[in-house]
């Protein structure tokens, strides 16, 4: 029984191979015809050199035919030869041929975001140095996969083993075994991002395959652990954005030409394609075409900012399939540079065209977009906005008026008020203009919006509880003028208004009674911006042109009293609260970081201070909350923790031997951290990038895993699992011929007896 269960493995592990070797060829054809149109723009000798390169680039098996004639190279046969050798004597010969040539790279121009090569686990351990190999078919299309690397799953018996082609440049170097590579995969021309989904089961990577062809890879995690390949969107043009439905079953992405495709899990566990919208794109600077999924995700709406168009799918039992619309749909672009112009909605879609706004119903039962109300302005309505709970809407013109709608527990929409901005605005030269409502927005319960003009005048309305019978519910609550910034906290029971610089006024909105109640002013000279914290009970004001943060809370009595302050020697310019609420961190441009923690009752204990010898590129504490981290233009990043007795320290500093780095994190258990970065000096050609990882031993910070790389490091970031680590790097280009190495991406195993250190 066993041996049958394993012939069928293998069995299905060839007919993979096929598929891998059909898709490859194809990929060499379409390398060589580039290669050969660029090889012909350079000189004699350039193309001699470029020849023998390609020669000696070669996998041993591969042999190229090439001619020359009128001053045009050609390769005229290509041969691969199917006499199997012992891996080691293949990666004998390989090392030997890694040795007699290197390879300069040199450019200032980076290459675009691209996939095409994967490299088994096994195939990395068979090499005593713990580097990656990569081979190549042709200059133009160095890192394409033609048959050279397997896809199927991993495995480490001798026929897959033999499968594995020599080592033809290091990618990269580890300084120990810590960390296990399950997966690397390259595209000829480059990568523009790579990341996990988020249940970290699905690895996306969107790239440039060639000159003519771009794709989108998704790769997912099978039972026995290997990554496999499962489907791959192509395009003519570059995919420009992606996302997964919540439930990890489709994939949609936007091309830059306007294309919209949908893919779904197929039963075997692979991507198809189901929905490809097309669209047609002006120019580059035409605007984009928008899509999204529903926030129940059982709707994909889609609009074009060119042609007004939108369409609406929804899904049911895996399928998609557009509504029927009744009447065809016209969507102005918004015209309001602070107004979302498009957002996927669940139940009730708000259009409008002119002097005209439509509110559609989109009925599940009937698979039709219904029309439910349609409203005439006085004017050109300049923006429109539904409520979060679609139950709301707002929609003002390019004056100063703006008409609030209601929908009745039957769907039936209705106008329950208007709200009207003051007719002329003042210019700086004191004459007056026009003036025109440039935002609106609503808080999440619905029951209250604020809107504003270009002269800085808040209007904040909501329903009104005591309205007669013959007054409209929604009604005007509180004017603020000359107000710079105004917003609703994320609960939407407060309401924080920025009077200038420096005064700060708080409600509280009182969804029982439609009241604004309890109005308290704050001031914090020179300070440009406060936030809640997660509890909203809280409030954190910082600035630019203040010396400090300053944390306000409650007296007991209901009054906003100065709790405590974070002191620098120059201005503040980020702060934020952890997500316990007992520690504050806040960043300066005095070259310091500094933690300062509140006891129960809010008072400040001694503040940590980090003083660095560079300016800050970033300060954060981690998603708990209990540990924070630092990064500076000196070279060197912090991790920062508490001691036994709640006191914020120092818990380790990293130092790399990279000359920048350019972002660090934590994974989700927050035992391990990383940094990343590139040397500043492109002249250096060797081990570009750095990648280093930290973990615990023994309760203190120690680097575990140092991994140099010939390549500049575009990212690295752990899974949202925290169970992997992906480095996403691309290759210079060459001087001669302008021709792309690739992008490669990495994906490593981290060790499952540190998860629970």
């Amino acid at each position: 029984m066993q041996t049958i269960a394993q012939g069928c493995a293998a069995a299905s592990r060839i007919e993979t191979n096929e598929l891998q070797l059909l898709s490859n060829l194809e990929s060499l054809n379409e390398s060589v015809a580039a290669y050969k149109k660029r090889v012909s723009e350079i000189s004699d000798s350039d193309q001699i050199k470029s020849l023998e390169r390609l020669k000696q680039k070669s996998p041993l098996g591969l042999t190229i035919t090439t001619t020359m004639d009128q001053r045009k190279l050609e390769i005229i046969e290509i041969k691969i030869s199917m006499m199997p050798q012992s891996s080691g004597t293949v990666m004998a010969d390989a090392s030997q041929q890694h040795q007699q040539q290197n390879i300069p790279h040199d450019s200032s121009t980076e290459p675009e975001p691209a996939d095409n090569s994967i490299v088994p686990a096994g195939a990395v351990s068979a090499n005593s140095d713990n580097t990656l190999t990569r081979t190549s078919t042709d200059a133009s299309d160095t890192e394409s996969s033609t048959g050279i690397f397997s896809d199927t799953e991993s495995s480490t018996d001798a026929s897959d083993t033999e499968s594995i082609e020599p080592i033809k440049a290091h990618i990269f170097q580890c300084q120990t075994n810590y960390l296990q590579l399950e997966l690397a995969t390259s595209f000829g021309c480059y990568i523009r991002n790579a990341s996990f989904s988020p249940t970290s089961k699905n690895l996306i990577i969107n790239g440039r395959d060639n000159e003519n062809h771009f794709s989108l890879s998704i790769w997912r995690q099978g039972v026995d652990g290997n990554w496999l390949p499962k489907g791959k969107v192509k395009n003519s043009d570059a995919i420009f954005r992606y996302q997964l439905n919540q439930s990890e079953n489709t994939l949609l992405s936007i091309s830059y030409d306007g294309n919209i495709t949908m893919s779904t899990l197929n039963n075997d566990g692979r991507w198809q394609e189901v929905v490809v919208l097309e669209h047609t794109t002006a120019n580059d600077k035409s605007p984009r075409v928008k899509a999204d999924f529903s926030p129940l995700q059982d709707k994909m709406m889609s609009y074009d900012p060119q042609s007004g168009e939108i369409n609406v799918l929804h899904e049911d039992s895996g399928w998609w399939t557009p509504l029927t619309q009744t009447k065809e749909i016209n969507h102005c672009q918004q015209t309001v540079p602070q107004q979302v112009s498009f957002e996927a909605t669940n139940h009730y879609l708000l259009t409008y065209q002119g002097t005209t706004a439509t509110i559609w119903g989109c009925s599940n039962e009937t698979n039709c977009l219904e029309e439910q109300k349609v409203i005439e302005c006085n004017g050109q309505i300049a923006g429109a906005q539904l409520s979060h709970d679609e139950q709301h809407a707002v929609i003002f013109n390019e004056g100063s008026q703006a008409i609030f709608l209601g929908c009745d527990v039957d769907g039936n929409w209705s106008q329950i008020g208007e709200i009207c901005h003051p007719q002329w605005s003042m210019k700086n030269d004191k004459q007056p203009c026009a003036n025109r409502i440039c935002e609106a927005t609503f808080n999440a319960s619905g029951h209250f919006a604020l809107t504003r003009d270009i002269d800085n005048t808040v209007i904040i309305s909501g329903y009104d509880a005591n309205y007669g019978a013959h007054d409209n519910p929604w009604t005007g609550k509180t004017e603020i003028q000359r107000c710079a910034e105004a917003k609703f906290s994320a609960s939407g029971r407060k309401l924080l208004a920025r009077q200038g610089s420096g005064s700060f006024t708080l409600w509280e909105c009182n969804s029982t009674s439609d009241r604004l109640v309890n109005s308290q002013t704050i001031k914090h000279s020179g300070s440009h911006k406060a936030i809640f914290s997660p509890s909203e009970n809280l409030l954190l004001s910082y600035g630019n042109e203040s010396n400090f943060a300053c944390i306000w809370g409650d007296d007991e009595k209901g009054n906003l009293i100065e709790k405590a302050r974070v002191c620098h020697q120059g201005g503040v310019d980020y702060a934020a609260f952890n997500a316990q609420e007992d520690s504050v961190l806040t960043r300066s441009r005095d070259r310091t970081v500094k933690i300062q923690a509140l006891d129960s009752q809010g008072r400040r204990q001694e503040p940590l201070v980090v003083q660095h010898q560079n300016s800050i590129i970033d300060a954060r504490f981690s998603r708990s909350g209990r540990l924070a981290y630092t990064i500076s233009l000196d070279d060197t990043a912090c991790i920062l923790g508490r001691n036994d007795n709640g006191q914020w320290m120092k818990l380790a500093v990293t130092n790399s031997d990279a000359d920048f780095i350019r972002n660090a994190s934590f994974n989700e258990l927050e035992n391990h951290f990383l940094t990343y970065g590139n040397k500043m000096n492109q002249k250096d050609k060797h081990q570009f990038g750095l990648v280093q990882l930290w973990g615990i031993d023994d309760g203190k910070w120690s680097i575990k895993e140092q991994i140099k790389l010939n390549h500049p490091v575009k990212s690295a970031e752990f899974s949202p699992d925290g169970d992997h680590l992906l480095i996403h790097c691309n290759d210079r280009m060459f001087s001669i011929a302008g021709i792309s190495e690739g992008g490669t991406a990495l994906l490593w195993k981290i060790p499952a007896s540190s998860a629970g250190t």
